[in-house]
């Protein structure tokens, strides 16, 4: 079986984690009712949801619900699974979330590990005792998570006013690592010289013009997989996680580095996410085959897809908002309507992993990369296949090559309809819109995984595994140096 791009990424992120990173700040706060009979009420919200984040939830989730039983959120706990009612309140005797994990009856949870801690069936159990509820201040914490957003027209050129610069951006005490990080992902504003650069919990911003740092955004959520900035050029989005733990999309305002949100709780780490063009929603995806969309002011799930057979590796939404696009690693690659979660088109000619998606700026073309070693373009009015380029190997070298071409890794539009790929012949190229190559761009010492064009298409950054990414001037083809994951 070929090497996949998606494992290269998650292994060498994982043992770039495991070499550097501290313990993770999980597991719930350590609530002792013997020791303080008097302290606040335990709640779901607080002390018990942590508590099955850690030890239940990669059996019983949204996404594998396990004997129907998802524990991700309050609603669906209390809603039980196939055996019934997980949790009688004000009773753990009756509670089979109570009695399975303390082992007093059969099926002992978790079904092939240790007994959850004591000191953690404690808090259940307390929780039980005092009515389960989710929250001490429900209503006003559900209130407080609601988003204002400023209303966001779509259009094909460029917003009023200047475009969106980080300016006074919050200072970031992140220690130089010992070696820099894989490049996982990678972004460049549409309007404005930023790009966004994922390293090790953090996303580094730098001025794609003079390519000095800006500043750096925290994302202790671990590894970074994805990076976008909205059509505007206002915020930037990150997702990722923790593999087979905790995955999540964040986004920020890139001028002020705030957080604006945060979106998804999920079991596993998010490989792929995009925000509408209106801001309006975020979808996103990941090993649980699913594509999810949503609501981005109140954080609900409004849209579940279940159409993929694999992990969800890359989607993005057509800059007029009217579709969404998704791929996975089995080749399978998906048009939908994001307001009704109904498919648009099949895209069925890949034939391996799918990498990247990348929409025209017209909404009217679709490109796709995969490991199979193709680019196809598709045209977005009836879905077919308009022309498929042997990306990442010379034309002389295709009879040679014979059914193994060498796998396409990133594929991004320039909005003048030019094309840049990168793959595992550790080159980047560019091609015109009919698929004729304008040039290849050489010198990487390690395999470029991800490859944009700068904001106003004068520039190429590709970035590879050792860190490093590398900078060319499209107007002579020639480097114009190089930036990394782990600056001084």
């Amino acid at each position: 079986m070929p090497t996949r791009t998606l494992c290269l990424i998650v292994l060498s992120s994982l043992a770039f984690g495991l070499a550097h990173a501290q313990p993770p700040k999980t597991g719930a706060p350590k609530v002792d009712p013997k020791v303080d009979p008097k302290a606040a009420a335990v709640t779901y919200k607080d002390h018990v949801q942590p508590i099955l984040r850690k030890h239940c939830l990669n059996c019983h989730n949204a996404d594998k619900a396990t004997s129907d039983l998802d524990v991700s959120t309050y609603q669906a706990l209390m809603a039980g699974g196939s055996s019934g009612e997980a949790v009688k309140a004000g009773n753990p005797g009756q509670s089979n979330l109570y009695r399975m994990t303390a082992h007093e009856i059969e099926p002992k949870m978790p079904p092939k590990g240790p007994k959850v801690p004591d000191a953690d069936l404690a808090v259940i159990k307390k929780w039980i005792e005092g009515g389960a509820p989710e929250t001490a201040v429900g209503a006003a914490k559900t209130a407080a998570r609601k988003v204002e957003i400023d209303p966001v027209a779509i259009t094909k050129g460029k917003p009023d006013g200047p475009p969106p610069m980080p300016g006074a951006l919050p200072d970031v005490k992140l220690a130089k690592t010992e070696r820099a990080h894989p490049v996982t992902a990678m972004a460049a504003s549409p309007w404005a010289p930023v790009l966004a650069v994922a390293g090790h919990e953090r996303v580094l911003l730098y001025n794609s013009d003079t390519l000095k740092l800006l500043g750096m955004l925290p994302f202790p959520e671990r590894v970074v997989h994805v990076l976008k900035f909205s059509r505007n050029g206002k915020w930037l989005l990150a997702g990722g996680g923790r593999g087979a733990s905790a995955g999540r999309v964040v986004i920020w305002d890139v001028t002020t580095g705030k957080r604006v949100t945060e979106i998804g709780d999920e079991a596993d780490i998010v490989l792929a996410a995009d925000i509408s063009p209106d801001h309006k929603l975020v979808a996103l995806g990941g090993p649980g085959k699913l594509v999810k969309i949503y609501d981005t002011a109140t954080g609900e799930l409004k849209r579940k897809i279940k159409k993929h057979t694999d992990w969800v590796t890359t989607m993005e939404f057509s800059p007029d908002g009217e579709m969404l696009a998704s791929g996975d690693r089995n080749g399978g690659a998906y048009v939908w309507e994001p307001g009704t979660g109904g498919i648009v088109f099949t895209l069925g000619d890949h034939k391996d992993a799918v990498t990247a998606l990348s929409w025209r700026a017209d909404s009217q073309m679709l490109a796709s990369s995969s490991e199979d070693g193709r680019v196809i373009l598709w045209y977005a009015e009836d879905g077919f296949p308009t022309r498929s380029i042997n990306a990442q190997v010379d034309a002389k070298a295709v009879g040679a090559a014979r059914n193994k071409l060498p796998g396409v890794l990133a594929v991004q539009y320039a909005r003048d309809g030019q094309l840049v790929t990168c793959g595992r012949d550790n080159t980047a190229r560019i091609w015109k819109a009919d698929g004729s190559q304008v040039a290849r761009l050489e010198g990487f010492t390690d395999v470029p995984s991800k490859v944009v064009f700068s904001h106003d298409g004068g520039r190429v950054f590709a970035g590879d595994f050792t860190g490093k990414v590398r900078v060319w001037n499209m107007k002579d083809k020639q480097p114009a140096g190089d930036l990394t994951t782990n600056p001084d």
